[in-house]
């Protein structure tokens, strides 16, 4: 798949990159894309059993949630609490469910930031963490 600019992808391309079956197109893609813009569409992504990549979607919205907390940009951070609560009310996904309550604890508690959870490659995601907890690190 051609990218007319992969570290500026439009919608569509992110779009047609989800149902296909190639890899990320540039490294650590996620960074690229996780703009509040996209945040919606890769929430439909995530809860999609059609999509080929939800655990990276997956991913990409704990990458953000981290990156946003982690700064501590409070105008972001209440931009994304809103974004949570509207997600909230649609979703009926149980990862969803999971990254929107460990986001509103990552955003009341930022002392329990870690890389590790809320970075590239979080261990929410990929070793598959049941318990909406935040591990104290």
């Amino acid at each position: 798949m051609m990218f007319k600019d992969p570290w500026n992808p439009t919608q569509k391309e992110i779009k047609k990159w989800a149902y296909s079956d190639e890899m990320e197109p540039v490294q650590d893609w996620e960074l690229f894309i996780y703009k509040y813009e996209n945040l919606p569409m890769i929430c439909t992504f995530v809860e999609d059993e059609q999509c080929e990549h939800t655990s990276y979607f997956l991913n990409t919205l704990y990458v953000f949630t981290g990156d946003t907390v982690r700064v501590g940009d409070s105008e972001k951070i209440q931009k994304l609490s809103q974004l949570l609560d509207m997600i909230e009310n649609t979703t009926t996904s149980k990862e969803l469910k999971l990254w929107i309550e460990r986001s509103q604890l990552l955003i009341e508690y930022p002392e329990y930031y870690h890389y590790s959870y809320w970075g590239l490659c979080s261990r929410f995601v990929y070793e598959n963490l049941e318990s909406g907890a935040i591990p104290k690190i």
